[in-house]
């Protein structure tokens, strides 16, 4: 299959020229703060020094040579959605300061490397009655509950926005389809992400992740929710994102009762998956001559064997009743069984509407052409990743099997 798309390449064509502002990335964040802002309550503190952090993201998208033009109005989007996100929170709080009282009790957060079940075991728990995940139009637009009317027009909304990718790139949607109906991964609503860098090279960003406090960005997440919680029904909430598997610690601190469900598989299979992701968005972002496969690997795999290890810490810290773990061979297995007894550790209810999810989601990978990949597509041998995740192998067999 080609790996560019003829829509692909006229609108690199068109947004050439709009290219000319990759000279001075500062002055364009500065610009997309002003208009997130505009009329609204100014950032707090803690809110805009957060984001400054991106602006390595915007210069590393501005400074890359092999960017297209698209590349960089998506890097352009990536950062004013997150600025526009902080600025409408942060004006709704200061207008309705009661949203600080809505509760976010218990969170669920589903952890764990990319193609290890973390699809299947999110959307069965946030689907359940009791339960909830923030859909992509709510992060899309986030704000306050609005009639049925509205919330339809900003679906389609969002339905038409990301539609836009999956008609430029020829794979996205088998590797990870986009609905603005459903729930998707928390990163939409905040800041910070390793994932940033499957576009371009970001690595002082990255560096930046290993150590800077990213509780101010969950503290961000928390006031989200209040948002998306008021005036609509309470539910627990259900959220996920493969990089909070590197913050649980951070988690735990702004949410003191959340919950981890940690799905495993083997690492080789996980990292050749997000390799392939990544891929993708390399060829949305990138010129084809500036896709690197080779480097494409050498990236994925040290992100992900250091943060894989920094979450081992984080988990002897946290204990066996904060982390529960979901082997990827019991959850495809027997998931009757093993998904009932995820909810009940989890002091969840499994009813008949659960198991209608269930069927469901078990039909729906039939309905969509399989996603294919494999480590040497990357210039990996399984060797390099055992080698790299070694203190997570020692992990995986004590990990338990049966019922």
């Amino acid at each position: 299959m080609s790996q560019t798309t003829p829509a692909l390449r006229l609108t690199n064509l068109f947004l050439t020229p709009g290219t000319r502002t990759r000279k001075d990335p500062d002055a364009v964040f500065d610009r997309l703060v002003a208009r997130a802002t505009r009329g609204r309550t100014p950032l707090s503190a803690e809110y805009a020094a957060d984001l400054d952090h991106l602006r390595l993201v915007l210069r590393a998208f501005a400074g890359f040579p092999g960017l297209s033009p698209l590349g960089w109005m998506a890097g352009q989007a990536l950062v004013e959605s997150r600025v526009r996100n902080r600025a409408v929170v942060g004006d709704l709080h200061a207008r309705h300061p009661e949203i600080a009282d809505q509760p976010v009790e218990a969170p669920v957060f589903v952890v764990g490397m990319p193609r290890t079940g973390t699809t299947l075991t999110y959307n069965l728990l946030s689907r359940s009655p009791a339960h909830r995940g923030p859909k992509l139009w709510e992060m899309t637009h986030l704000g306050l509950a609005v009639d049925s009317g509205t919330e339809a027009a900003l679906i389609r909304r969002t339905r038409k926005k990301y539609a836009m990718v999956s008609r430029l790139s020829p794979t996205w949607d088998t590797i990870h389809p986009l609905y603005a109906e459903a729930e998707e991964e928390d990163t939409f609503i905040r800041a910070h992400s390793e994932l940033h860098a499957s576009a371009v090279p970001v690595p002082g960003y990255v560096e930046r992740l290993r150590t800077f406090d990213h509780r101010p960005d969950y503290r961000f997440l928390r006031d989200a929710l209040q948002v998306l919680s008021y005036e609509r029904p309470a539910r627990r909430w259900v959220l996920k994102h493969p990089a909070n598997l590197f913050h649980m610690s951070a988690i735990r601190d702004v949410f003191p009762d959340a919950r981890f469900v940690w799905t495993h598989r083997a690492p080789e299979v996980a990292l050749a998956s997000l390799c392939s992701l990544a891929e993708a968005a390399e060829r949305l972002h990138r010129h084809p001559d500036a896709v690197d496969l080779a480097e494409t690997g050498r990236t994925w795999l040290e992100i992900m064997s250091d943060g894989v290890s920094r979450a081992l810490a984080q988990r002897a810290e946290l204990g066996a009743d904060v982390v529960l773990d979901l082997p990827y061979e019991r959850l495809t297995g027997d998931p009757g069984t093993v998904l009932p007894e995820l909810f009940g550790r989890l002091g969840a209810r499994w009813g008949a509407e659960d198991e209608a999810n269930l069927t469901a989601a078990r039909e729906a990978p039939r309905q969509r052409a399989p996603h294919q990949y494999s480590l040497e597509r990357y210039g990996l041998a399984p060797d390099d990743v055992r080698t790299a995740f070694a203190d997570y192998l020692e992990l995986l067999p004590a990990l338990p099997r049966g019922a």
